[in-house]
């Protein structure tokens, strides 16, 4: 019996019965079962490729069944997606193997009954063919997202659009770096990646931020090292619009997992006052600085005292659904219900970090979702209880296409080639 298709049975069963992040879920699998090395890369790009088109192979499976609206147990279901998923989009496994594969777990770990019925449903899967959505298939089963976000998507930005986007987030994601420029040098980086078999392209909005095309695992060393960080180029221009400057005072509050405030220490080059802040003690904890100004500590940024400071980033929670590339589970987990919570605590957030803003300075509130809601609506709601600020729509960021006509920061993530972001700055004309 293949092992490892258990572990992704039983994984994607845990995110079934928990509803957490699949990541946290995979991570605390991976630990307790000493799932390492390429072994876990593969659970990962299975576990993540069930989950991103869980839509269309329980649509898929639907129809296999010889009685649609029959109940299937969650372990049993989950081992079917992963089925399905093989023989029909997975050109890299032969059928028979994935077939006979999966036929064994079944009746090892549920019974000899659920091992005929996984023969008999993944036989007939490898009649289906994975090419144009049928008639009767309801886009947002054939591009796999959940029925209420694609049609608020539909009425946000049309139906071409929105498919548009939902092939983009369906695709493999490419990763971005940021070179730290003090650490390493361009030319350093591209001699490591040459003796390290990684593929990089530098993007050409930006001297140090480069797209993976191949073998990211190969720089984790430099990873490691601090030389480079993860970050995706729409992330950074995030930090960009707020311009760091040297000798200023500096608050980045909701700060967790801390990649822009890396990037606002290597802006300001040790000089001036980094104040980094998270409500989440866990995620916070695993934040290292290495910016001899700077200052670590949990505090809540809807109610919590901060110094008084030059500029504030307010890189508030939010439904993420800027990032379900990337995070393909973030699509299950969302309701609308969920986005107005998210808007009560940003508008929250922001009202209170405003006190904390010295005359003239400036505040940039970013999301890393595409809903109006939790964007334009929490920043136009602060702007009509809050004469003293006004929109400041100067940047140095030419990438004039990724702002939207109010003047925010707003890549659309299938143009940008990003991820969907959202940022405004705000000044305090207070002097």
């Amino acid at each position: 019996m293949d092992p490892l298709r258990k572990h992704a049975v039983y994984v994607l069963t845990l995110f079934d019965k928990k509803g957490s992040q699949l990541k946290h879920i995979r991570d605390t699998y991976c630990k307790k079962y000493s799932v390492s090395g390429n072994d876990r890369q593969r659970l990962t790009a299975m576990t993540n490729e069930a989950i991103r088109w869980r839509g269309r192979l329980d649509y898929w499976l639907t129809g296999l069944l010889n009685k649609p609206n029959r109940k299937i147990q969650s372990e049993l279901k989950n081992l079917l997606r992963l089925g399905i998923y093989e023989v029909v989009m997975d050109e890299k496994i032969p059928n028979y193997a994935a077939v006979d594969a999966y036929v064994e777990i079944a009746k090892r770990s549920m019974g000899k009954g659920q091992g005929k019925l996984t023969n008999a449903l993944l036989r007939k899967a490898t009649d289906i063919h994975n090419t144009d959505q049928p008639k009767e298939c309801a886009s947002n089963k054939w591009y796999s997202f959940p029925g209420w976000l694609w049609e608020k998507w539909t009425i946000q930005f049309g139906k071409e659009k929105t498919i548009e986007l939902a092939n983009f987030y369906n695709s493999a994601p490419k990763i971005d770096i940021r070179r730290n420029d003090v650490e390493l040098s361009h030319e350093n980086l591209l001699s490591f990646c040459n003796d390290h078999d990684v593929e990089i392209q530098l993007r050409s909005d930006s001297d140090i931020f480069y797209k993976v095309m191949r073998n990211l695992s190969g720089l984790r060393n430099l990873i490691i090292s601090g030389k480079i960080s993860v970050q995706d180029r729409a992330a950074g221009m995030v930090v960009e619009l707020l311009a760091p400057q040297q000798g200023e005072t500096i608050l980045d509050v909701c700060a967790a997992p801390g990649t822009k405030a890396n990037y606002i220490e290597e802006l300001m080059d040790g000089k001036g006052e980094l104040y980094i802040s998270d409500n989440n003690s866990d995620r916070l904890g695993k934040l290292e600085s290495n910016f001899k100004n700077s200052v670590i500590d949990v505090k809540d940024a809807s109610k919590d005292n901060f110094p008084l400071a030059d500029a504030i980033l307010i890189d508030a929670p939010c439904s993420g659904t800027g990032v379900i590339g990337k995070k393909p589970d973030i699509r299950w987990r969302r309701s609308m219900s969920d986005i107005h919570e998210f808007v009560e605590i940003q508008t929250s957030i922001l009202n209170h970090m405003s006190q904390f803003l010295n005359p003239g300075g400036r505040i940039v509130y970013s999301t890393c979702s595409i809903e109006p809601e939790e964007n334009w609506g929490v920043v136009d709601a602060f702007l009509k209880l809050n004469a003293n600020f006004l929109i400041d729509k100067e940047t140095n960021i030419t990438q004039n296409s990724w702002f939207d006509e109010r003047g925010a920061f707003a890549p659309f993530p299938s143009h940008s080639n990003t991820d969907g972001m959202f940022a405004v700055k705000l000044i305090n004309r207070i002097e």
